[in-house]
């Protein structure tokens, strides 16, 4: 579940429109994308001058008849994102709620510089998709309330994905400057091994935790209990307090510390070989949940022709318990606009189906018998953080016993038969022989005899043979991407098929 049914109708067109061209593998005619983006001609036309006129990180170019998106060298998707919660409304309600400033809908209104039927819509919207993950807006002020781990998390998201930037806050530069030096502090006091990604967490977690803590809602103490943190320098809290009082309204006494820094103090993020070995010892919930997640790496080791090491799954085994155990209180997988491992699948499915269907499996057994995060958003961020973790996957996979078996037909020279070969074998993957047909076979047995024989027939030339279960690709000498992608997938489904004939449909 994500937030972009929130987005205006047009802005979820425009947005599906630009991820369609960032991902397609050649440029798109105006028909393909009106019919991909369901919507007319002139509508589409609109789309693209509105997406034009957004930024100038990112245009869409019409080349002979075709449109194609143009990215700077410097830019990813990640600021059409931003653009996007930054112009709906629906998103600035909500962050209107996380400060918790307006009493009623019409000093909502005014604060947004919009119409009442404008936020009363907003509101209604917003409430309906943040009700999914059991989390209520209250009036007076308005507020959200629920389980608190997810709203945290949730703001998380937002404030990350619209990228705000510290000087478009209502707080000091030395409010944030003497909050990051307490995060440091507490990261050299306890040794932490903190990556850029981990530290931004670390620290954006921090100031939405103060701003919550603020309002009157916290994380009850007794999740806070962890044995493994030592505090930040007494000089480092000293010098933040008064900012926080002047700001916030708040003392920054021990509890509001923990409660600051819940994701270490609970236990749900692991970043020291140290830290970690200390929760095992004294936090029995967290060490059930490592030594099943451990198991999961064992049987992917398994799985492997190079098998991980100790720290290669150990290392797997953090990560995904940093990126999952927080979700346990709500069993429900949050998001916002941004969805990286949709987007990966996307591709790995393509060029690495097989693999992605053995950790598939994997994975499903593995929340099966877990009986937790088994919905598949939870499932495809399994496999999209294993693949991240170990990246050798991919092509490290063992084979199964029986490969696919291709036959290739050239009515061309024997060199240019063998460069077709070899082609192929740069080009598709997994566990599969190429074989090759000499006249004198083809002249004692029917084309159709021959065929059946194999799994997949690839010809340089036409080739009509209509009883024949085994599908038959026809190919240049230098195969298009369309062709290579085909003979990729038929590879894949006969893999997962356990070598049975094709249905007709699947052809």
């Amino acid at each position: 579940m994500n937030l972009r049914p929130l987005l205006k109708r047009d802005s979820q067109r425009q947005l599906h429109l630009i991820e369609t061209l960032y991902y397609s593998q050649h440029a798109r005619s105006s028909e393909e994308l009106a019919k991909i983006t369901r919507c007319t001609p002139p509508a589409l036309l609109n789309d693209i001058r509105s997406v034009n006129s957004q930024s100038d990180y990112y245009k869409i170019v019409r080349k002979n008849s075709l449109y194609q998106l143009e990215l700077k060298d410097n830019a990813a998707l990640d600021v059409l994102y931003s653009t996007l919660l930054n112009q709906s409304m629906a998103f600035k309600v909500l962050e209107a709620i996380f400060f918790e400033e307006c009493y009623s809908l019409s000093e909502l209104s005014q604060k947004l510089f919009c119409s009442l039927t404008t936020i009363q819509v907003a509101m209604k919207d917003l409430q309906a998709a943040l009700g999914t993950w059991k989390l209520t807006i209250h009036r007076r002020p308005f507020r959200l309330t629920g389980n608190e781990t997810a709203i945290r998390h949730l703001f998380f998201l937002y404030l990350s994905e619209k990228k705000m930037a510290r000087a478009d806050t209502r707080f000091s530069p030395e409010f944030f400057e003497l909050g990051d030096a307490v995060i440091h502090s507490i990261i050299e006091n306890n040794q932490l091994s903190v990556s850029l990604a981990q530290y931004n967490r670390l620290r954006l977690s921090f100031f939405i935790s103060l701003v919550r803590i603020s309002k009157g809602h916290r994380i009850s103490s007794r999740s806070l209990k962890s044995t493994s943190i030592t505090a930040p320098s007494q000089r480092a809290v000293t010098r933040f307090g008064p900012h926080l009082r002047k700001e916030l309204k708040i003392l920054y006494s021990e509890d509001i510390m923990k409660d600051s820094f819940w994701l270490l103090y609970s236990d749900l993020f692991l970043l020291s070989d140290k830290q970690k070995q200390q929760i095992l010892k004294t936090n029995y919930s967290l060490a059930y949940h490592y030594e099943t997640h451990y198991e999961l790496a064992e049987k992917l080791s398994q799985m492997l022709v190079d098998p991980l090491t100790e720290e290669q799954k150990e290392q797997l085994v953090t990560i995904l318990i940093n990126q999952h155990l927080f979700h346990a209180g709500t069993k429900e997988f949050i998001s916002v606009l941004q969805d990286r491992k949709k987007d990966c699948l996307r591709l790995l499915e393509t060029f690495h189906a097989h693999c992605v269907y053995q950790l598939r499996n994997l994975v499903v057994e593995f929340t099966e018998d877990y009986q937790l995060f088994d919905s598949p958003e939870f499932i495809d961020n399994y496999i999209y953080q294993i693949v991240a973790a170990v990246p050798t996957c991919l092509n490290g996979m063992k084979q199964s016993e029986k490969p696919v078996n291709l036959l290739v037909v050239s009515t061309d020279s024997k060199m240019q038969e063998s460069l077709l070969t070899e082609l192929l074998r740069f080009s598709i993957r997994g566990n599969y022989d190429i074989q090759q047909v000499n006249v004198q076979q083809l002249q004692d047995n029917s084309y159709l005899a021959v065929f059946e024989k194999y799994d997949i027939v690839i010809s340089t030339s036409t080739f009509d043979v209509p009883t024949c279960q085994t599908p038959i690709i026809a190919v240049e000498l230098c195969p298009s991407i369309q062709s290579l992608n085909k003979i990729q997938q038929l590879v894949d489904q006969i893999s997962k098929r356990g070598y049975q004939p094709l249905t007709k449909k699947e052809r």
